[in-house]
């Protein structure tokens, strides 16, 4: 659909910034009132890959979020409302002032159409990290001065970083509801990205925490997108040891994940397993396939 005719008012833009790099703009559009939601329906889908319309040519990575209609002036048609979820006060000859404020991506609008998403999506991703602490025997360390043993009692203190990965994925039409489930407190089988980082997880790095999800009403007003919150955490321990087996890092050292934990009495990282069965402690799933689901 077409934009409507439009003006722009003379207030318009406001441009507003700090050094941080933390830019908010504003412009002020004119249309009629009648024309108002096909106004924003148009708006809201016009920019590059069908995400909302860019600020300017300049700042293609600053994008419309918010809106906001008032009118110019009250021109009221002579109507009484008795049930306003089928009746609404209309202004016949008005114009309606939208005012819609623009804001960053969090990251490059280049970014925005991410091949591992399925067209006519996006993902927005973000990250916070901890710290934890884990505890080492002091039978599996010794003294560099001498070799000595430390004595038993003496636990050594080793920090270990723990990252949250956080996704939130935009108009999903299709939610492949029964793959999430198939992935919810697995750790992935094979090495892995998230949308909107360049970061390679390591296989059985990356722990799938879980999801929140809300329903999405287009800007014509009608229900059937969803967006997901999704919660990865990223444990990848580094060995202690120089002559660890493997070298599954670029970097050529060794890096475990959720399915190892320290031995003391080799001084290095194994994988307990059932005492039945071979299988560890987390069930593994190849988080690669989330994104191309269909169920």
């Amino acid at each position: 659909m077409p934009y409507p005719a439009f003006t722009e008012h003379e207030d318009s833009p406001i441009e507003r910034g700090n050094r941080s790099g933390e830019l908010q703009f504003t412009r002020i559009f004119l249309t009629a009132w009648d024309d108002r939601w096909n106004f924003i329906a148009e708006h809201y889908k016009s920019g590059p890959f069908g995400l909302p319309a860019s600020y300017s040519s300049y700042w293609p990575g600053v994008i419309a979020d918010t809106f906001d209609i008032g009118r110019v002036t009250n021109c009221p048609d002579v109507v009484t409302v008795t049930d306003p979820n089928t009746q609404q006060l209309t202004h016949t000859g008005t114009l309606a002032r939208i005012t819609i404020t623009y804001s960053p991506l969090e990251r490059d609008i280049s970014e925005a159409n991410d091949p591992l998403v399925p067209s006519g999506t996006w993902a927005d991703y973000s990250q916070d990290s901890n710290i934890e602490f884990r505890s080492i025997p002091g039978r599996g360390m010794k003294w560099l001065s001498d070799s000595t043993l430390l004595p038993p009692d003496n636990n050594t203190i080793v920090p270990e970083a723990v990252t949250t990965h956080q996704i939130a994925w935009h108009q999903l039409q299709s939610v492949p509801w029964q793959t999430l489930a198939n992935a919810k407190g697995c750790v992935n089988s094979v090495a892995c990205r998230l949308p909107g980082t360049p970061q390679i997880f390591l296989p059985e790095t990356l722990l799938f925490e879980g999801l929140s999800d809300q329903t999405t009403i287009s800007l014509t007003g009608q229900v059937g997108t969803r967006k997901l919150s999704m919660r990865f955490t990223e444990k990848a321990q580094k060995s202690l040891t120089s002559g660890a087996k493997g070298g599954n890092a670029p970097t050529g050292s060794t890096v475990y994940g959720w399915n190892h934990q320290y031995r003391d009495d080799t001084a290095d990282y194994d994988k307990p397993v059932a005492a039945d069965s071979s299988d560890p402690l987390f069930a593994t799933f190849d988080f690669n396939t989330i994104w191309t689901a269909t169920a």
